[in-house]
């Protein structure tokens, strides 16, 4: 599956320090082999949404079948990655 990543997550990795950045590409990278790691969870009230944990970090992702991609839409520390 190709990976495409999405503006706001895009900006919360840029100021990821090179260790953190290292463990959430490792799991992201391992999501385009598996999409549904043994640890994902659906977010309830969404479609086709998805979220991965990182240590603190969350990485929210949709699929997009008919494309075979996966957005990452959202990466960021539990606290605030829920809010809108």
């Amino acid at each position: 599956m190709k990976i495409k990543f999405g503006t706001k997550a895009l900006k919360f990795l840029s100021k990821l320090d090179r260790d953190g950045k290292e463990r959430v590409f490792k799991k992201i990278k391992e999501l385009g082999n598996d999409p549904f790691p043994s640890d994902v969870k659906k977010i309830k009230g969404e479609r086709d949404v998805y979220r991965i944990r990182i240590g603190a970090f969350r990485v929210l992702y949709k699929t997009i079948s008919k494309d075979d991609t996966i957005l990452i839409f959202r990466v960021d520390k539990r606290s605030r990655v829920y809010k809108r």
